[in-house]
């Protein structure tokens, strides 16, 4: 066995110079949907079909087990191109809200966007941190925050309605408002469009000057990204996760996992597909789970009392096993029960470690409830690519978030409805009629066959 570096940051562009010299790996492992896709388009990877029926053991129990795995790695020639790996559906985004906030303002936690707009309001202008100083933000508008605003209004560009797949602009129009609403109403940072990658409203929530914000639970990193560092900075801060409000399109969830993630294909040229084959089964395995996420028991763990891996030495664990997250994209979470969630790596012991705990509960409660939907058709990853052509067309239509941008910062002088009579003329000028007959088709033959939101709903735990 040979392993073949691809440094993860230039993954596509290394597999791409390693399949045109004809010397890409065996087995490729790659998070990019559209590029798998794209090495299936070329012929450039093999249907896997008759591997799993002759030679595997491990992958053909799973696919029995779980077959939405099939469902996912169907291509639309009815052949299967993939390989990927089942974990339970969590909670991925929380909105997150500073309930020593609301009790000190004798505040209510938001239930409606309408409400939500009101509790900005008041965190933004009646001094919640006691400081004498109108320095606080009401909400974060930039990076994930953002994007889950558009998410309160089900804003993903595409809907499923009476049957079929179409663009919407309704939406759009509802979540542009709201967001000029809060930039008007001086709730927000002002510079929030110039924060292109999210850390300025991070360090914002972690100094303890925003109310409301978007973080994440579905990692040990998340405790040491978004609470541990605020309780340093503002020992009193309480935090809560919290159901996002509910618009007039609905009440849906903030973000949750993908549940059934491809990540592994066989290339075509592959001399030894059975040896491939027995490579895949042995990474899907429960050995090679355990290992790779754990170490090796009485090196790097001990059997907590709960039944779980407790790490004996960090230092050793993160030198010698945290690392290899790359080698786990065929790592079964879903078949290593309740150790393998983010909640058994925290230490109810330690105090910060316990609340986030709790919040990470809270937030699945949130993401899962019973009366909040998820409002993607399916995961971004499930989505059909584009060919070539139409994918210019995507690439130019994205401008339209531009305009939007625009809207919310020009105060009077660029209106909601002047900048949705733009974006709608991008939209038609740019051929994005193509794009509504493509994912019309797409939807119309597929929906039966296609990897959708129900199918992923049957991962959250009972």
């Amino acid at each position: 066995m040979k392993f073949v570096p691809i440094p993860r940051g230039e993954s596509i562009q290394k597999l791409n110079v390693l399949f045109a010299s004809g010397s890409a790996p065996d087995v490729i492992h790659e998070f990019d949907s559209p590029f798998r896709n794209q090495l299936y388009a070329s012929k450039q990877i093999m249907p896997v079909d008759d591997l799993i029926e002759k030679y595997s053991t491990v992958y053909k129990k799973l696919l029995q087990k779980y077959p939405e795995l099939k469902k996912a790695a169907t291509k639309p020639d009815g052949k299967m191109y993939e390989f990927g790996r089942v974990q339970r559906l969590v909670g991925f985004q929380a909105l997150f809200i500073r309930n020593d906030w609301l009790k000190k303002l004798n505040l209510k936690v938001p239930q409606t966007t309408e409400e939500l707009l009101q509790v900005a309001k008041a965190f933004a202008e009646q001094d919640p941190d006691g400081n004498g100083k109108k320095d606080t933000y009401g909400i974060a508008l930039s990076s994930e925050t953002g994007a889950t605003v558009d998410t309160m209004f089900q804003n993903f560009g595409w809907i499923e309605e009476g049957g079929k797949m179409i663009k919407d602009w309704d939406r759009a129009q509802a979540a542009l408002a709201f967001k000029k609403q809060i930039y008007d109403s001086g709730l927000t940072d002002k510079d929030f469009l110039a924060d292109k990658n999210g850390q300025k409203s991070i360090q914002d929530w972690v100094s303890g000057k925003t109310g409301i914000f978007v973080g994440r639970t579905v990692d040990t990193v998340n405790f040491k990204t978004y609470y541990e560092p605020l309780k340093k900075n503002v020992p009193g801060a309480e935090v809560i996760a919290i159901k996002l409000p509910e618009s007039p399109y609905g009440r849906f969830a903030a973000g949750v996992n993908n549940p059934v993630q491809m990540t592994t294909v066989i290339n075509a040229s592959a001399k030894e597909p059975a040896a491939a084959m027995k490579y895949v089964d042995f990474m899907s395995s429960d050995e090679a789970a355990k290992s790779f996420r754990y170490g090796f028991e009485n090196v790097h763990y001990t059997v907590g009392p709960q039944g779980c891996p407790v790490q004996k030495d960090p230092e050793k664990y993160k030198t010698e096993i945290a690392w290899n997250v790359d080698f786990q994209l065929l790592l079964q979470q879903i078949e290593m029960g309740d150790c393998a969630q983010v909640e058994a790596q925290l230490n109810p012991d330690v105090p910060l470690e316990k609340d986030f705990i709790e919040i990470i509960k809270q937030n699945n409660e949130a993401n899962l409830a019973s009366d909040v939907k998820y409002g993607r058709i399916t995961h971004t990853e499930h989505f059909p690519s584009l060919p070539a052509n139409l994918q210019t067309i995507a690439t130019n239509t994205a401008q339209i978030s531009d305009i939007y941008n625009k809207a919310i910062v020009s105060g009077d002088k660029y209106t909601v409805d002047q900048a949705m009579k733009d974006a709608r003329k991008m939209w038609d000028d740019q051929g994005g009629k193509q794009l509504e007959d493509f994912y019309g088709k797409w939807y119309a033959e597929q929906k039966d066959k296609a990897f959708l939101a129900a199918d992923m709903m049957k991962f959250a735990k009972k």
